[in-house]
């Protein structure tokens, strides 16, 4: 293709009644629509683009149903409370982001570290289980049929516009064709679905980060959690944090019952910032395991046994 050379759009429903998907790295794609900018227009910096985020996620394939294919893939930034983002401020960028794809029946979410490699988790949202798909500037709003609702932000600024068209190209069913959804944890090995709650899969025992475990180690350890959930970065700077602020508060008390000081407020200050500092890190450690990160450091994608496990 050139850059002159435009590529037809047809319908939705038409489309999926005759594409035949191209595989790129092994991964089936529709190659006009994901190599195409929002015109419809073949673009070959678009294709590196998709490519290299193709590279990111191979391991998907193991999760696409018999015929599925991609149709998109953007980076972007799992869902967020006010409440993290007021208490983080920038920092969620580091904790949150994420890779979406976006195949011909459903948007499959992809934790990954801030380099784009996979953290070990995948959901899926259903497009039979949406009520509506918008794009609200540079956020994925996802309104679902059981009445929830997430906000993926900051997705990537080149698939912006095709995201739109995308999101208008889909077809939402406004009739529910069972107990309608939200977005639904898999297990990476074996492909089933995971309840929520749930810190190991009921078909292959794989574990997976649990709050207990995580607030145990933000409690006992310095920086411990952030280690348990491998973030190896924010481990390091919390624990140099909290053993400098533990060291002062110590050495501040053993001044203090020894007479050589008497400044009772400064003390008591280290003492209330360590309790704040150490209720943060439980917070967020309780926050962190939501995304079903499996507690196996390398977790080989398998494909999975039952493909009704991802209907």
């Amino acid at each position: 293709m050139t850059d002159a050379q435009t590529v037809a759009q047809p319908p939705a429903a038409a489309k999926r009644s005759y594409i035949r998907p191209v595989t790129i790295f092994t991964i089936p794609v529709d190659r006009d629509t994901i190599f195409s900018n929002d015109k419809g227009i073949y673009k070959g910096r678009v294709e590196n683009r998709q490519r290299r985020l193709i590279i990111k996620s191979t391991f998907i394939k193991s999760f696409l149903i018999y015929d599925e294919y991609i149709r998109l893939i953007t980076t972007g930034y799992s869902p967020v409370s006010a409440i993290e983002q007021d208490l983080t401020g920038p920092a969620f960028l580091y904790f949150k982001r994420a890779l979406l794809i976006f195949t011909d029946r459903r948007i499959l979410h992809i934790p990954t570290r801030f380099n784009l490699s996979p953290r070990g988790a995948v959901s899926q949202i259903m497009y039979e289980d949406c009520a509506g798909l918008e794009m609200n500037g540079g956020a994925l709003e996802v309104l679902y049929k059981n009445g929830q609702r997430e906000v993926f932000t900051c997705t990537g600024r080149r698939e912006r516009k095709k995201l739109r068209l995308l999101m208008a190209d889909i077809c939402l069913s406004p009739e529910n064709t069972g107990e309608p959804a939200g977005r639904v944890h898999l297990c990476p090995r074996c492909g089933g679905r995971l309840p929520q709650g749930e810190m190991r899969c009921v078909s292959c025992n794989l574990a997976f980060t649990s709050r207990l475990k995580a607030g145990l180690w933000a409690l006992l350890v310095p920086g411990g959690a952030f280690f348990y959930l491998r973030y190896p970065l924010a481990g390091l700077l919390v624990a140099l944090f909290e053993i400098a602020l533990i060291a002062f508060t110590v050495s501040s008390w053993i001044e203090i019952s020894r007479g050589l000081s008497a400044d009772y407020g400064l003390a008591v200050f280290a003492t209330c910032a360590l309790v704040i500092e150490k209720w943060l890190s439980f917070y967020f450690a309780g926050i962190l395991v939501q995304d079903f990160v499996p507690e196996e450091k390398d977790v080989r994608f398998a494909k999975p046994k039952r493909q009704a496990d991802h209907a």
